[in-house]
């Protein structure tokens, strides 16, 4: 009688342990695999280098913020495992990255041949304005993003109402369409200058946005003065000029108090 309590109690020992493990397979099994698994991104939309937004504001000079940075600009998904791409000195890009979760944590992994094959950035929010991206701080930007490009400079730079001399009002948006500036109705300021020709802050004016004529331009603090284009040095063989400098003022603007 002994003998069989004890071999019952044994059986009943070993379908508790049976028992016990079988949830912990089930739950390791659920897991999700974080190179397939979609969730929404918090911090989706455009996001700028801090060092680059810093130099625009220190110095209002595109062309020389240029030269200090590296990765500059990327626009994160609503969603993870959707495209996103980085971009490096406002020149090039790193494409194909891809968002997803890793461990709780937000990375940029790179895509080939339709795999996830490496992470290459780790994303750490730090406040709803601000994230760090691999080493690198950015911030939040509200650019318009109709058009192919974002609209950078005009959102963190041009935007607003300046007076002329005369007092005319010009209004500079965000889309790149301006007012008050005569026959122009459209503006885009260059962002890239890693070219010839380019050896001075420009923006292009047009009556349309396909016919666009360069000027140079210079932010004195509230202040912005446009100038035609001084050809120091012609191509030939490209037929251009390679080498530029500012020439007669055009207008000088001065920004409205807001």
């Amino acid at each position: 009688m002994i003998r069989s309590i004890f071999v019952i109690a044994t059986v009943l020992s070993m379908m508790a342990c049976r028992t016990d493990n079988k949830p912990a397979q089930q739950s390791a099994a659920a897991a999700p695999d974080f190179k397939t698994y979609s969730a929404p991104v918090p911090f989706s939309g455009s996001w700028l280098s801090a060092t680059y937004l810093k130099s625009i504001t220190d110095d209002q000079s595109p062309r020389k913020a240029q030269e200090s940075i590296e990765e500059c600009y990327i626009q994160l998904p609503a969603n993870t495992l959707t495209p996103a791409t980085m971009i490096i000195n406002f020149h090039e890009g790193l494409s194909d990255l891809v968002t997803v979760i890793n461990n709780g944590s937000y990375q940029l992994w790179e895509k080939q041949n339709d795999s996830l094959s490496r992470s290459v950035y780790n994303i750490e929010p730090l406040s709803a304005d601000s994230l760090k991206i691999g080493d690198k701080i950015f911030v939040r930007i509200h650019p318009d993003v109709s058009g192919i490009q974002p609209r950078i400079l005009e959102e963190i730079l041009f935007k607003g109402t300046y007076l002329s001399k005369e007092g005319d009002h010009v209004e500079f948006k965000n889309n790149g369409e301006v007012t008050g500036l005569g026959k122009y109705k459209y503006y885009e300021p260059v962002i890239d200058y890693f070219d010839a020709g380019l050896q001075i802050d420009q923006v292009a004016l047009g009556e349309n946005r396909e016919q666009m004529q360069h000027f140079g331009f210079k932010f004195k603090r509230d202040r912005l003065e446009l100038y035609t284009l001084k050809c120091k040095e012609y191509d030939e063989v490209d037929k251009r000029c390679v080498d530029v400098d500012f020439g007669n003022k055009f207008i000088a603007l001065q920004r409205a108090q807001q």
